[in-house]
């Protein structure tokens, strides 16, 4: 599958959407142009398409724009959603507690996660995540468990679109990717940032899809290579009883 074949106007508004971090923040067709690497033209017709939709507002005063009413009837249809969060963060505290290092719950967004929740490690030396910030998914755990469940074709993309940041040729990616989905976990040894290791795992709901990704991020100083291994079944374990808690509700 090529860049084409995918509803590219649709990935380039949701870019745009994106780039609201807060739902008070407000952006200029430059700046947000800027972000997303479009011409400005573009952005502005997509826009356009959003400020239709209720999506976006205008501030007629600063000619900036701002997230939409319409994300209202959004969260007011996340019931369910909401709900799992609910059930997943009593987890995260829990694995939290246990390892006495940060933890985080995360969802996708294409080739970026966002962590929605995180309990952090007590220690002054520990990662900073940002709640409900992008970060990129080939070299984060919770991002390649996201990933290692497209399709082939979709990971080609990713990797197209990345090519840069990742330092694994395509071949070695995919391979990557796949033994993360065969089994059941990814691993991040200092691939996101240097000093630091994370081992993440699926958490799945009804049908077996994976709507979160739970994972466990420490100092390297703190997580040598055998603590490492006891971290990946730990995660693997709480992600398993995250499920099965999930699965029936």
């Amino acid at each position: 599958m090529t860049n084409h074949q995918f509803a590219t106007t649709i990935l380039k508004a949701l870019d745009v959407l994106d780039c609201f971090e807060t739902g008070e923040e407000e952006m200029g067709i430059s700046e947000i142009a800027g972000r997303v690497g479009l011409p400005v033209s573009s952005v502005h017709r997509l826009i356009q398409s959003l400020e239709f939709k209720g999506l976006l507002f205008q501030n007629r005063g600063t000619k900036k724009y701002y997230l939409g009413t319409k994300f209202f009837s959004f969260a007011e249809k996340s019931g369910r959603f909401r709900q799992f969060q609910k059930i997943a963060v009593k987890y995260v505290d829990e694995l939290a507690d246990l390892t006495k290092e940060t933890v985080n719950l995360a969802t996708s967004g294409g080739d970026k996660i966002t962590n929605i929740y995180k309990k952090d490690s007590p220690f002054i030396l520990r990662p900073n995540f940002t709640l409900h910030t992008s970060y990129p998914a080939h070299c984060t755990g919770t991002g390649r468990v996201f990933l290692s469940e497209m399709s082939d074709a979709a990971i080609r993309w990713v990797y197209a679109n990345n090519a840069q940041e990742i330092t694994l040729s395509l071949p070695d990616f995919l391979d990557m990717l796949h033994r993360v989905r065969i089994g059941g976990y990814a691993l991040d040894d200092q691939d996101f940032s240097p000093g630091l290791r994370c081992v993440a795992a699926p958490v799945r709901a009804i049908e077996g899809k994976t709507v979160f990704a739970l994972s466990v991020s420490a100092p390297v100083s703190r997580m040598p290579d055998e603590l490492y291994e006891q971290t990946r079944e730990l995660v693997i374990q709480y992600a398993a009883r995250m499920s099965e808690d999930l699965q029936s509700y």
